[in-house]
């Protein structure tokens, strides 16, 4: 058997902020006296992991990270929610017999891009009855690709979009030498053991699942050329999600899961917002500057009011009148443009004051 790479000094519980599947594949400690792990260790070992996993700030930034990946590249992303358990990874090794594919940095379980083109694949190729034989071969040629060439669509990894909730759950197989050596038996009758039959009795297994994740799935054209393809290929995704399920055990329910909509929205919301944000900082301060007193114009003179001639905004405006005279010239003249635009909505003032203020805005366009 594999033995651990540690003999001494490993800590007893999971540090604060650690990497949960880092822990779980590689601080394994439920071994007897003569390195052999017991039924009880195994069970034990998955229920001290049936823990809410991941750090919510670091899943959204890559959650945002990657749906700005997948926008740039003229592509689609969307949150899918799990109706009920979800495993993946399950054939991993690992000491309690199945494992769970974490991922490497986040810590929590996700389905690999290989995993979702394949399920993809799956349901174009054998479940789609809407599809002649013709057309299936050439979709599966054309987005999936062959030995030839390159498939058309890139398929991104499945990432959880918020801190995942685990639980142990428990599998209990009948005939498990028949699956390990039934295509070996050479007599029957002096092997019972090997055949399948109802009088064997359970084997419980215990393992991890994830509750009701919800998974942020990306897929993006390789060639502009097939752009117009994308939502047909984000739909056979939907059904394949709703009809055949993702990851492991999907035959009893696993997997399944729906678009949904009000999570898609609050992050496609949030990254036009980070768009806004970075568009900001790349600007220089002038430019900077007029940007938010576009913005702070159009909250400010909205509808039928006018804003105050004692507020932050008009203060602002009055400084800039004056303070503008040393700008760029390109930004001198918007800004110019822009103070005269909210001096003929909110009011020049009168006499003296009026006149000045036209002064000054002559001086800022032409100086």
């Amino acid at each position: 058997m594999t033995l651990p790479l540690y003999l001494h000094d490993a800590p007893n519980n999971l540090p604060d902020g650690g990497h949960r599947g880092l822990w779980y594949n590689r601080f394994f400690d439920r071994y007897d006296s003569d390195w052999k792990v017991p039924d009880t260790g195994k069970a034990a070992w998955v229920k001290d992991n049936a823990k809410l996993t991941g750090n919510h700030d670091q899943l959204e930034q890559m959650s945002l990270r990657h749906l700005a990946l997948v926008t740039a590249l003229g592509g689609r992303g969307a949150v899918f929610s799990v109706d009920w358990n979800f495993a993946t990874g399950l054939g991993l090794t690992h000491p309690v017999e199945n494992g769970l594919a974490w991922h490497h940095t986040l810590g929590v379980p996700y389905l690999a891009g290989s995993g979702v083109k394949g399920l993809v694949r799956a349901w174009i190729e054998v479940w789609d009855e809407s599809l002649d034989d013709e057309i299936k071969d050439q979709l599966v040629n054309r987005w999936f690709g062959n030995q030839d060439q390159a498939g058309a669509f890139i398929f991104f990894d499945a990432l959880p979009v918020a801190p995942v909730n685990l639980s142990a759950d428990i599998m209990t197989p009948h005939m498990g030498k028949w699956y390990e050596k039934g295509g070996e038996i050479q007599n029957w009758r002096s092997e019972p053991e090997h055949i399948p039959a109802d009088w064997h009795s359970p084997v419980p297994i215990p393992f991890l699942v994830a509750k009701k994740p919800k998974l942020l799935f990306g897929i993006a054209p390789r060639c502009l050329e097939y752009a117009s393809e994308l939502n047909k290929v984000f739909d056979a995704l939907k059904s394949a999600l709703e009809w055949l399920g993702a990851g492991a055990k999907t035959a009893v329910g696993y997997g399944v899961m729906q678009i949904n909509d009000d999570e898609t929205t609050d992050l496609h919301n949030k990254y036009r917002e980070l768009e806004k944000q970075v568009a900001l900082q790349m600007l220089t301060p002038e430019q900077r500057t007029l940007q938010e007193m576009r913005i702070a114009y159009e909250q400010e003179c909205s509808g039928n009011r006018k804003p105050d001639a004692g507020g932050v905004f008009m203060d602002k405006t009055r400084k800039l009148l004056g303070d503008g005279i040393h700008w760029p010239e390109t930004e001198r003249v918007q800004l110019a443009d822009l103070i005269e635009k909210i001096y003929s909505y909110a009011g020049w003032g009168s006499g003296e004051k009026k006149r000045e203020r036209k002064e000054r805005l002559t001086q800022l366009r032409h100086s």
